[in-house]
């Protein structure tokens, strides 16, 4: 299994904040059979700014804690980058990293309003060759409340990530709700962890596919899988499931 979105970088933003926080999220990452995490410490997000160098940096200590304790579980360089207009700018300079060096960027939208130069800038990305994977669209009110956005922007080829605290209800029902309406909707490509910590905010990628499967069948369960398998490993995700096995 493939976690496509975390916090795991000690003292770097909202995530961990020692080497025990840290390492108690990848040994749960490797208990609940996640094999490779794509770090994603936030990146021009309120006071958090971390550029592709320190991220490089920090994340040696958990490839030190991976060896010491013997963990199966492997980590990967990425960023969630706080949607602004100098994304390409800083990704020719070397400060935004893509996922693990693929095509795939993962950019987060505010929660509360759209900036009026969103949708220019993820159209630059797409014509500069990169895929804009939006993180988390079920927390974003402005798309919440007109998922015609969201569809918009898939349609021009965004990729869409839903949180796994939101599908299995940890963030309150409104928000499970939504999540599913939008895999419903067939708006949805792939589910992350989000996970900043092992009590407070943990992986529950298992718990979510359960969701998943109880609500959508196996076969979205999977496709969302076998997505972030693509994403890992630089595929292009060519299809999505659309409906309630049933409908």
């Amino acid at each position: 299994m493939i976690d496509i979105h975390n916090h795991l970088l000690i003292n770097t933003d909202d995530g961990p904040t020692s080497k025990t926080e840290a390492r108690d999220l990848l040994r749960q990452a490797e208990g609940q059979g996640i094999t490779d995490v794509m770090i994603t410490p936030h990146h021009h997000a309120g006071f958090h700014y971390t550029p592709k160098g320190k991220v490089f940096s920090k994340i040696e200590t958990l490839h030190g804690i991976i060896e010491a304790e013997g963990l199966s579980v492997n980590v990967h360089h990425g960023q969630e980058i706080r949607i602004n207009e100098h994304i390409m700018e800083e990704l020719r300079d070397g400060l935004s990293t893509t996922l693990n060096d693929t095509d795939y960027i993962l950019i987060e939208l505010p929660f509360d309003a759209l900036p009026p130069y969103y949708e220019a800038v993820l159209d630059e990305l797409i014509d500069n060759g990169y895929t804009p994977i939006i993180a988390h669209p079920e927390r974003c009110r402005p798309i919440a409340k007109d998922p015609a956005i969201l569809h918009t922007l898939v349609q021009k080829g965004v990729i869409t990530q839903v949180t796994a605290g939101s599908i299995t209800g940890d963030f309150g029902p409104e928000l499970q709700k939504t999540g599913l309406k939008m895999i419903e909707d067939n708006l949805i490509h792939v589910v992350a962890s989000d996970a900043h910590h092992a009590e407070n905010r943990p992986f529950r990628m298992p718990a979510a596919l359960d969701v998943v499967r109880s609500e959508f069948g196996e076969v979205q369960a999977e496709a969302m899988q076998e997505n972030a398998w693509k994403i890992f490993n630089d595929e292009k995700i060519t299809s999505m499931v659309a409906a309630k096995e049933g409908h």
